[in-house]
């Protein structure tokens, strides 16, 4: 016991602070942004970020690259931080204090991983239907009761009544046999959850035991929660869903133990369901906060952000910002002071600076960590419109989707409280002459709201409409023979070259379009009019 402990605490070692290796399967995330999804849909939050947000920002994939996967608690409550970027100064301090104690305590953040990891995961348990009280009686376990008591009254007769008590205990073991396969089959994932949440009480009990002042804080309220489920932890666990073979097995299976100790454990969780929310929450907070804290030690440069609650102005000032999933990144500044348009050619670094400075500000909030230099900034609320596609479900055009996610943004920026918005190539569903009126009246409306809006565009026409509320930024490239090369930097003002004519040439297309292609637009640049 004492050697796989210290392996184990090797191990935990040696993997704080480097890229978690973890496995996932189809499904897993569905599971994993159950804690999520349950408090949105239970409105226990105000700011949450919303599906286009999340899904243009690839959140799962940055969700990955953070997520050690110690247990499904410390999983899902870190899902939930990335997606409720705290607005207020209290709930961002508190994060703050709990992952900085993480990274600073050694010897407390190996004593708790050591017994989170005995917890371990099991991410198909429904914990967030824990959550809530059974509506159904004590049905089953009555009639497994009866049957347990039919059982041990034929073993009574047996002296008296000979051959018929025997066949009596024969058929009903049988029929106990046979109920217990057909139960086990309909109760697994559910067996699980118990069994998973009967681990979490005995896991908060341990840290209890650590009497460790510094965690009284943040696990005093579920310390309470404790009272309330000590016959959990009386009962502990429930035994194995599977057949050793053993004596314990057949006597489990025989007299249906497990059967009666789940529906038993399955209605106290139901009747005490908000103190199994503050268990799981607070083990989620303690292992999400180790793994923010090991996220900073995997960093080349990250820094702690400082953010203005205050609900004035929004504004944003940044240095060295990077995008969170590159390993090479080049870091950007931010110094608009306001919105920004950005103008570049194709595949300059338009779309993944938006991306950088949005996850900059989400992880500021969040995980009160930034990967930058320095990070500056007003507590938003974030929204995006970047990767939209068609919904052929709903028979909506790209057009229609993309003014619905505008749309949103449009409605949070007449409320009160700062909003950071990004927006790649703005109704690039529709004509160019719409477009340029339409996007520009948007992006007009988002800046005299007060919102900070990025956006990043090819039509250059918008930079003269947008004067006075947007600053300019662009991307360039430098076009060497056959070659074309990036410096992924943002420079002051707007974009001076083109090249989607000249990646014409170099990817091979016949000259003759190539030249066709530079003669019209060459001919357009002087008059004004296409020809």
């Amino acid at each position: 016991m004492r050697t796989s402990r210290r392996k184990t605490a090797a191990r935990l070692r040696r993997q704080f602070g480097t890229v978690p290796e973890v496995n996932y399967f189809p499904g897993d995330m569905g599971h994993i942004r159950s804690y999520f999804d349950f408090r949105r849909d239970t409105g226990r939050d105000g700011f949450l970020l919303d599906e286009i947000t999340w899904n243009d920002l690839e959140g799962d994939e940055v969700f990955r690259r953070i997520n050690p996967g110690l247990t499904t608690s410390g999983e899902q409550y870190l899902y939930y931080m990335l997606r409720s970027p705290a607005r207020d100064e209290g709930t961002w301090t508190g994060r703050r204090a709990l992952i900085g104690l993480m990274g600073r305590d050694g010897e407390l953040r190996l004593a708790l991983q050591l017994l989170l990891s005995r917890l371990g995961r099991a991410r198909r348990a429904d914990l967030c239907g824990a959550f809530y009280p059974s509506e159904r009686g004590p049905g089953w376990l009555l009639v497994y009761l009866a049957m347990v008591i039919a059982v041990i009254a034929a073993a009574c007769a047996l002296p008296f009544g000979k051959g018929q008590a025997a066949m009596a205990l024969i058929l009903l073991l049988s029929a106990n046999a046979g109920l217990h396969e057909f139960r086990l089959r309909r109760i697994q994932r559910d067996f699980a959850t118990v069994n998973y949440t009967v681990g979490m009480v005995q896991t908060l009990e341990r840290i209890r035991k650590l009497r460790r002042p510094e965690l009284d804080r943040w696990l005093g309220g579920s310390y309470a929660a404790l009272d309330e489920l000590r016959s959990v932890l009386r009962v502990g666990a429930l035994p194995a869903m599977t057949d050793n073979g053993g004596a314990g097995d057949l006597l489990t299976t025989l007299l249906l133990l497990d059967l009666i100790a789940y529906e038993f454990l399955k209605n106290k969780l139901g009747r005490c369901h908000e103190a199994v929310f503050s268990v799981h929450e607070a083990l989620g907070k303690l292992d999400a906060a180790i793994a923010a804290a090991s996220w900073r030690e995997s960093l080349p440069r990250w820094t702690e952000p400082e953010l203005d609650f205050s609900g004035g102005r929004a504004h944003l000032e940044a240095e060295g910002m990077v995008h969170p999933l590159l390993e090479e990144a080049v870091p950007n500044d931010f110094a608009a002071g306001g919105p920004l348009l950005i103008t570049g050619s194709n595949a300059s670094g338009k779309s993944t600076y938006l991306k950088a400075v949005a996850w900059n500000a989400v992880l500021a909030q969040s995980l009160c960590t930034c990967p930058a230099e320095r990070y500056a900034a007003s507590a938003f609320r974030i929204y995006t419109s970047m990767a939209l596609q068609d919904d052929l479900r709903a028979g909506e055009s790209y057009y229609i989707v993309e003014t619905r996610s505008l749309k949103r943004i449009l409605d949070a920026a007449a409320e009160e409280g700062a909003v950071l918005c990004a927006v790649d190539e703005v109704l690039r569903g529709t004509n160019t002459v719409e477009r340029i009126a339409a996007a520009s009246a948007v992006l007009e409306t988002l800046a005299d709201r007060g919102a900070l809006c990025l956006a990043a565009t090819h039509d250059g026409e918008l930079g003269p409409l947008l004067a006075g509320r947007y600053a300019e930024g662009h991307f360039t490239e430098q076009l060497e023979g056959d070659a074309i090369f990036f410096d992924y930097r943002l420079r002051p003002g707007p974009a001076v070259t083109r090249n989607a004519i000249e990646l014409l040439r170099i990817m091979g297309v016949e000259a003759d379009v190539v030249d066709r292609a530079r003669r019209r637009a060459g001919r357009y640049l002087d008059t004004g009019r296409w020809s």
